[in-house]
């Protein structure tokens, strides 16, 4: 049985106009996330993935990670971080679609509800206490969690 969960974010326009992947990277690791992994390397979807979501883990450092973004954003392809949690092994898959639209897909060691059996629910909790931070000066307009067996 596969799981799929995901969060999907919506900031309000004015938020996303303001929206700087430098800063929101910042963010990210100001709040516990780390975008490089243990061995330096970064994973990410390449300049060229069109919907292909061919994952590539290389080093990079900043500025060149964020050349690469910049130019996803200006060719309108879908931006793709692997995101790990500094403190334990949980990750997750950010997605940029847009400026105002993102989805954190929980992909990386998922955090689950301890509800004994055969339960298995997302921890929506945990991720939600764990991601918003990084968004307390933007406007979100809408969160929804999902899980898909």
């Amino acid at each position: 049985m596969s799981i799929s969960a995901s969060i999907n974010i919506h900031l309000g326009e004015r938020s996303g106009a303001n929206l700087s992947l430098p800063d929101l990277f910042q963010s990210f690791v100001n709040e516990g996330w780390d975008y490089i992994n243990s061995n330096g390397e970064v994973t990410i979807l390449p300049l060229g993935d069109v919907d292909d979501f061919d994952w590539t883990s290389t080093v990079l450092n900043n500025d060149s990670l964020f050349d690469i973004l910049k130019r996803k954003r200006e060719q309108k392809e879908i931006i793709g971080v692997e995101l790990m949690r500094a403190d334990s092994e949980v990750g997750c898959e950010l997605l940029i679609f847009n400026r105002t639209h993102m989805m954190f897909s929980l992909t990386v060691a998922r955090k689950k509800i301890k509800a004994g059996g055969d339960i298995d629910i997302t921890d929506f909790s945990w991720y939600l206490g764990s991601i918003l931070p990084v968004f307390k000066n933007f406007q979100i307009e809408q969160i929804k969690c999902e899980q898909m067996i």
